[in-house]
């Protein structure tokens, strides 16, 4: 007797939500994305299709994977639920909001229980990485068929792997800075700098290219006028090498006119002086991990997107509070990881994440 309601075995069933939502959806052979629908009439607050603090849409995501080994004593059973996580981390670059995966529905031929924690949480809608409009920079409609610009980085062994590997790190803490953004603006911020700094280490540089010119003029009177001044000079740019010049020379690398045609404006980044706001929001870093200087509640969100502050913010240490007024908002900093994790992915083999850019 055929057991035909069992799960099969080589297919794997997701559930991920997302704060904002999505139209359409998206199938081939191997994979689907679809909406997981909810009785939102009968949970209070949730009216379908309006934004509110208690928004959040469900949507199921099904794969096909080999069949698993047979089950006997001492098998292990291949266990898919972190590619939830996987697929929320690229999802919520894609789209520029909020996922969260709540693990598997079938797996394996089991049925599983998701888990539903941050289901009932409330955000503010009115962030634009929680709304139901798309993101006015790099700008991808919230129809679910864009999906299939971004199925590569799970399904194709065509992409260098070491490209793949980073990506998906520094999409993961992009996730993870927009999950924490609106409870915990510091981790958020600090998830942003980890981001970038993967997306640094796909570049190098010549040693003229990233060290300042005085150094330079310094290097080379060390090699001309010290014994042994080559060794020393090559001791010393290799430390200077893979600091702070490396990463804002790599961030604002990735950086075209279109990103900043696309939000201009007192309060947003600007062409001339995101060298010096890159390495501000660098030095924020580098002050929490070196000193302890929180700096949080200068950086939360806003619901206008501001990614700048009006003004040189009053503390106790001159020197932080000139780090601050240079470096970009939360909203500023998320602008600029997005952006340069998409074209970092479009770089690196996924062409088709243009064709579905629109422009706001």
């Amino acid at each position: 007797m055929t057991l035909s309601l069992r799960p099969d075995e080589s297919i794997q069933k997701l559930l991920v939500s997302t704060t904002s939502r999505l139209i359409g959806e998206y199938e081939n052979e191997a994979f689907l994305i679809t909406h997981a629908h909810s009785h939102f009439a009968s949970e209070s607050g949730r009216v379908r299709g309006t934004e509110s603090p208690v928004s959040r849409n469900a949507y199921m995501i099904a794969f096909r994977t080999e069949a698993p080994p047979e089950k006997q004593a001492g098998v292990v059973i291949p266990d898919y639920s972190g590619v939830g996580e996987v697929f929320c981390a690229y999802l919520s670059v894609l789209y520029g909001k909020r996922f969260d995966s709540h693990g598997l529905v079938e797996g394996s031929g089991f049925f599983q229980t998701p888990d539903l924690t941050t289901y009932n949480h409330i955000s503010n809608h009115r962030y634009n990485f929680n709304s139901y409009e798309p993101r006015t920079c790099f700008r991808v409609p919230l129809n679910l068929n864009v999906v299939e610009s971004i199925l590569p980085l799970l399904l194709s062994s065509d992409l260098d792997s070491d490209a793949v590997t980073k990506l998906l790190a520094a999409s993961k803490f992009y996730m993870r800075a927009l999950q924490n953004a609106e409870t915990d603006p510091e981790i958020a911020y600090l998830h942003l700098i980890t981001s970038a700094e993967i997306l640094a280490s796909f570049f190098s540089y010549e040693r003229d290219e990233i060290i300042a010119p005085s150094i330079l003029e310094l290097f080379n009177n060390i090699e001309e006028n010290m014994p042994d001044g080559a060794k020393v000079v090559r001791q010393l740019q290799g430390n200077f090498r893979s600091i702070k010049r490396c990463f804002v020379e790599s961030i604002c690398n990735l950086l075209d006119d279109e990103f900043f045609d696309e939000q201009q404006g007192f309060m947003f980044l600007s062409k001339d002086k995101i060298r010096n706001s890159i390495g501000a929001a660098y030095d924020l870093r580098s002050k929490y991990v070196h000193v302890g200087a929180t700096f949080g509640g200068w950086v939360r969100p806003n619901v206008r997107a501001e990614e700048l502050r009006g003004g040189r913010p009053v503390v106790p240490d001159s020197e932080f509070a000139k780090i601050l007024e240079k470096a970009p908002g939360f909203h500023g900093l998320e602008r600029v990881v997005r952006y340069c994790i998409l074209k970092v992915m479009a770089k690196n083999g996924l062409e088709a994440l243009m064709s579905h850019r629109e422009r706001a």
